[in-house]
């Protein structure tokens, strides 16, 4: 962890992400000869059967074989934005191989989690197939289909579908960035400024900060994990103050109050304007209005 004059301009003056370069469609695996029909049949029911476990209706839905994969990264190497609705999503690896058949209920999440926890030549371009309003059933009917198709197109199962793959299920731990320290941990004393100077630093140079108690992993309410849940799901890149560490922020959960003349925490701050507590950036998550004023903080990509 670092202090605040360490992490000033490390953290709080980042410029905004530049824009991912168009996605370019990757390469069509070459078809390996066609596997008997009685041994696709099989293998295609236990796959559908560990991966769906549905034969619910489906209506037309977007063709496998028509949809055009995107890569996964843009040219300067950073995740292309990928859908945040539900839907079905196949993944390729560089030389245009499909590995991978997935449901998810929010693509972009997914994709984010084997783009962090495999190789980058395996998860290299992905087809998708969004569907928002889809329940469970038609999620199912609708990988089902796409799994269909799939196997008639190549001749076998995706590899990561096969029975017993966990390969695709892997999560990476990732390291989560430290909390802002507003002091050394000296004291109150020890500053030649004043606690709210502190604050006021922070949330004017820092595009969007979260006061909460607890940290970033381990909160210590259930509203500062509500808040926390909100901006990561968002895709904002955000800091956290932790109001209940005395050592480096002594008087700090009474001081953010006073600053910002309101009487609960957790506190989120938004472009240097405070957006409220729990409750109100849950109503402006729901609404729409919480993303848009992190895209005009640079928070997050329009």
């Amino acid at each position: 962890m670092q202090s605040l004059a360490m992490r000033s301009a490390m953290i709080c003056g980042a410029a905004a992400r530049p824009q991912v370069a168009a996605p370019a469609a990757a390469a069509t695996a070459a078809a390996p000869a066609p596997r008997p029909r009685v041994a696709l049949r099989r293998s295609l029911r236990v796959a559908a059967a560990a991966e769906a476990g549905s034969d619910a209706p489906v209506a037309a839905v977007q063709s496998f074989a028509t949809t055009v994969p995107v890569r996964v990264r843009g040219a300067d190497g950073k995740l292309a934005e990928m859908p945040g609705t539900a839907g079905v999503y196949a993944v390729y690896d560089s030389s245009g191989t499909l590995h991978y058949l997935g449901i998810s209920r929010k693509i972009a999440v997914s994709m984010a989690t084997h783009a962090e926890a495999l190789p980058e030549q395996l998860v290299h371009s992905v087809k998708v197939l969004e569907l928002p309003e889809a329940g469970k059933d038609e999620l199912q009917a609708a990988w089902k289909q796409w799994m269909q198709e799939a196997v008639t197109e190549t001749g076998a199962i995706p590899p990561g579908n096969a029975p017993g793959q966990t390969l695709w299920q892997q999560r990476r731990p990732r390291q989560s960035k430290p909390e802002i320290r507003l002091t050394p941990g000296k004291g109150l004393q020890d500053l030649t400024c004043s606690l709210e100077e502190l604050i006021d630093q922070v949330v004017k140079s820092c595009k969007v900060v979260a006061f909460v108690k607890g940290t970033r992993t381990q909160p210590q309410c259930g509203f500062s994990h509500q808040v926390l849940t909100i901006l990561t799901e968002s895709g904002a890149d955000f800091e956290v103050v932790n109001v209940l560490d005395d050592v480096y922020n002594p008087g700090l959960r009474e001081a953010i109050k006073t600053y910002s003349a309101w009487p609960t925490i957790p506190q989120v701050f938004v472009g240097g304007e405070f957006m409220g507590g729990a409750d109100i950036v849950n109503q402006m998550h729901q609404s729409g209005e919480l993303k848009k004023a992190l895209q005009e903080a640079g928070a997050v990509r329009a």
